[in-house]
This record gives C-alpha cells, sequence and structure tokens, in this order.
C-alpha cells in the first residue's frame, strides 16, 4: 500500500494549514477515516483538506478544531486564509451534538440539524448579506450533520417549537411545504418526538433564542443557547440544570407528539396552499 503523498506545507496557507490537520491526526493515532467520522465526513474529504486540493470551510473548521484538541490554533490560522472568523462559541458544541445520546431542542426557527436543503439555503442567502459565509460553502456541511438520524444507534431527539416557526415563511411556500413534512416524517420515527408550543403558551424565560439540552453517553450533561450571531456553551452543573428548568417549563407547555402532528398538517394545508413572498 502506498504511503500518505508527502505535504509541502510551504506552498501556501492552505498547505499549511492541511500539513497542521495532519500532524494533529497522526499525533492522535487516527486514520482520515477516523478522523472523518468524528466530523461527519468521507476520508476523502479529509485527504482533500490535508492535501489542501478542497480547503474547508468555517464550520468545518471548528468541528476539526474541536475534534483534535487544536486549542482554537486552528481557527486562528483558518482566520489568515481570508475566509473570515469563525464563530468559536459553537465548535465545541457542533462537536459535542454529534456525539450525544440524547438531544432536546427548543427553537423560534427550525433549527439547523432538521433543516431541509430549500430552507438551509434561504437562511444563508440572507446570511450574506451580513458577512456570514457563502451559501454554496455551508449547506452541505450543515446536511451533512444530519447523517445522524441515520445511524444504526442513532440518538435520542426531542424537538420543541414554537409556533411561529411553522409560518416563518422561509424559503417560499414549497420549501415550506418541504420543510414541514420533514418534521411530520421525523415525528414518526421510534426516537424522536416533535412539539409545538401554540402562541400564548410560551414561557417568556424562552424569548431569548434557541436552547439545546445535550446528553452524552457516559451520562454528562450540557446546553447551549443562541442568539443574533451570539451563543454560549455551558457544562457546569448548575447552569445546565437552570436551562434544563427552562426546557422543562416550555416542554411543559407544548402540545402532545400527537396533537403537534394534527397542528402541522393543519398549517401545511392553510398556509402553504398558496403562494407567498419568499424569506430570504
Amino acid at each position: 500500500m502506498p504511503g500518505p503523498k508527502e505535504l509541502d506545507p510551504t506552498v501556501s496557507l492552505e498547505a499549511y494549514f492541511g500539513a497542521q490537520v495532519r500532524k494533529r491526526r497522526e499525533r492522535k493515532g487516527w486514520t482520515q477515516k477516523e478522523l472523518g467520522a468524528r466530523v461527519f465526513l468521507s476520508h476523502n474529504r479529509i485527504a482533500q483538506i490535508e492535501l489542501a486540493t478542497d480547503p474547508p470551510g468555517r464550520e468545518l473548521v471548528m468541528l476539526l478544531d474541536a475534534a483534535l484538541d487544536a486549542e482554537g490554533d486552528l481557527v486562528d490560522l483558518w482566520t489568515h486564509i481570508g475566509a473570515g472568523r469563525i464563530r468559536n462559541y459553537a465548535q465545541l458544541f457542533l462537536l459535542r451534538q454529534g456525539q450525544a445520546r440524547i438531544i432536546q431542542e427548543y427553537g423560534l426557527v427550525i433549527p439547523g440539524l432538521v433543516q431541509v436543503e430549500g430552507y438551509i439555503r434561504a437562511m444563508f442567502a440572507a446570511g450574506e448579506a451580513i458577512g456570514e459565509p457563502p451559501v454554496a460553502e455551508m449547506v452541505p456541511i450543515r446536511l451533512g450533520r444530519q447523517e445522524i438520524f441515520e445511524r444504526e444507534d442513532p440518538p435520542w431527539y426531542r424537538l420543541t417549537l414554537d409556533e411561529s416557526a411553522l409560518y416563518r415563511n422561509v424559503g417560499g411556500p414549497e420549501v415550506m411545504r418541504i420543510q414541514l413534512l420533514r418534521l411530520l416524517k421525523l415525528g414518526a420515527r421510534p426516537r424522536v418526538e416533535v412539539q409545538v408550543v401554540p402562541f400564548g403558551a410560551l414561557d417568556l424565560s424562552a424569548l431569548g433564542g434557541s436552547l439545546c439540552l445535550l446528553t452524552m453517553p457516559d451520562g454528562s450533561r450540557a446546553a447551549y443557547t443562541e442568539g443574533l450571531k451570539t451563543g454560549q456553551f455551558f457544562d457546569k452543573p448548575d447552569d445546565v440544570a437552570q436551562l434544563t428548568l427552562i426546557y422543562d417549563r416550555i416542554q411543559a407547555a407544548a402540545l402532545s407528539p400527537e396533537m403537534s402532528a394534527v397542528f402541522i398538517r393543519n398549517v401545511i394545508e392553510e398556509r402553504y396552499s398558496w403562494d407567498l413572498p419568499p424569506l430570504t
């Protein structure tokens, strides 16, 4: 079997970045396939990064940095390649979410883990106007994260959505029809529950943004909150307990999974059977 291709880190910053990824991967004793499994990629994609034939986008750099215990070094290096700053606050959360055994989410919009491609494109297209990364860069990475639902032993997933998320016309009525049908299909799976919090029942403490609770294979728990261009990861027991209480209060106000499915079907029929201007 031929050895790995030689790298010349002096050729470019992309090459230097790739060399650093390979160095850290080999230090851990991982193959390209083993690293790829940790960041939801094929070994071929890892090879492209290491050889600098197709450098990663910023969300992928966050995952690589966290998986390789680079402590921000890869993130800092990537900023010099000219692609802009990474949201450092999200990198640990993305890694832990991919490893969690139980994921509980609440959102005022459909969360990334269950977004369909058209919804993702519309969200990132809107973000480009305020300096977010290109749509083409982000769509495959976000879709790749959703592969956790196709695993042989997928995590338990509970999604609690504010009713407004169903009416927010992201991408146009056809995209929203597809998106809401995706929620119904996911909700029919054995380890997935989708619930809707009706207008008027929302706990005011949840109005600040999204909330995600993670339970890891060893039983430890963490939480992540995110607002407009801000986010925070929590793993201290007191912080997680407080955010868990908020989530529990939100979830207690939600319709049952069965009633939520009926509710979502009604929204599809009433809201998205005729054209509306898309929110992009």
